[in-house]
Protein backbone atom coordinates (compact mmCIF):
# COMPACT_ATOMS: atom_id res chain seq x y z
CA UNK A 1 0.00 0.00 0.00
CA UNK A 2 3.10 2.22 0.80
CA UNK A 3 4.45 1.70 -2.64
CA UNK A 4 1.16 2.43 -4.26
CA UNK A 5 0.65 5.50 -2.63
CA UNK A 6 4.04 6.90 -3.64
CA UNK A 7 2.40 5.79 -7.28
CA UNK A 8 4.47 3.07 -7.72
CA UNK A 9 2.35 0.22 -9.77
CA UNK A 10 2.46 -3.11 -7.39
CA UNK A 11 0.77 -6.18 -7.92
CA UNK A 12 -0.57 -7.76 -4.57
CA UNK A 13 -1.08 -12.11 -5.03
CA UNK A 14 -4.27 -13.14 -2.54
CA UNK A 15 -5.31 -16.49 -2.71
CA UNK A 16 -9.26 -16.54 -3.09
CA UNK A 17 -9.26 -17.72 0.77
CA UNK A 18 -8.52 -14.64 2.06
CA UNK A 19 -9.80 -12.44 -0.64
CA UNK A 20 -12.40 -10.98 1.08
CA UNK A 21 -10.13 -9.91 3.75
CA UNK A 22 -7.54 -8.16 1.45
CA UNK A 23 -10.77 -6.46 -0.05
CA UNK A 24 -11.99 -5.20 3.43
CA UNK A 25 -8.65 -3.89 4.52
CA UNK A 26 -8.10 -2.33 1.18
CA UNK A 27 -11.66 -0.76 2.11
CA UNK A 28 -10.06 0.27 5.49
CA UNK A 29 -7.17 1.66 4.16
CA UNK A 30 -9.22 4.04 1.38
CA UNK A 31 -7.02 2.08 -1.14
CA UNK A 32 -10.38 0.20 -3.22
CA UNK A 33 -8.23 0.55 -6.58
CA UNK A 34 -5.37 -0.89 -4.78
CA UNK A 35 -4.76 -4.04 -7.83
CA UNK A 36 -5.60 -8.03 -6.20
CA UNK A 37 -4.45 -10.62 -7.80
CA UNK A 38 -6.45 -13.43 -6.92
CA UNK A 39 -5.34 -16.82 -7.03
CA UNK A 40 -5.99 -20.48 -6.12
CA UNK A 41 -5.52 -22.01 -2.41
CA UNK A 42 -3.75 -23.39 -1.44
CA UNK A 43 0.22 -22.36 -1.93
CA UNK A 44 2.32 -23.02 0.91
CA UNK A 45 3.48 -26.17 0.30
CA UNK A 46 2.82 -27.02 -2.88
CA UNK A 47 5.55 -28.42 -5.66
CA UNK A 48 6.87 -25.43 -7.85
CA UNK A 49 5.28 -25.95 -10.90
CA UNK A 50 1.67 -25.95 -9.29
CA UNK A 51 2.70 -22.56 -8.63
CA UNK A 52 3.78 -21.56 -11.82
CA UNK A 53 0.48 -23.23 -13.16
CA UNK A 54 -1.57 -20.91 -10.65
CA UNK A 55 0.44 -17.79 -11.66
CA UNK A 56 0.33 -18.26 -15.33
CA UNK A 57 -3.48 -18.63 -15.28
CA UNK A 58 -3.63 -14.98 -13.64
CA UNK A 59 -0.85 -13.54 -16.08
CA UNK A 60 -2.94 -10.93 -17.89
CA UNK A 61 -3.97 -9.61 -14.54
CA UNK A 62 -0.15 -9.07 -13.17
CA UNK A 63 0.49 -7.81 -16.12
CA UNK A 64 -2.64 -5.49 -16.33
CA UNK A 65 -1.47 -4.11 -12.61
CA UNK A 66 1.83 -3.79 -13.13
CA UNK A 67 0.90 -1.58 -16.31
CA UNK A 68 -1.97 0.46 -14.76
CA UNK A 69 -4.65 -0.89 -16.79
CA UNK A 70 -6.98 -1.80 -13.62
Amino acid sequence: MALERKGVATATFVTHTFSSYAEGLCRMQKMQQLPLVVIGHPVAARPVDELREKVRAVHAAVRDALTGKR
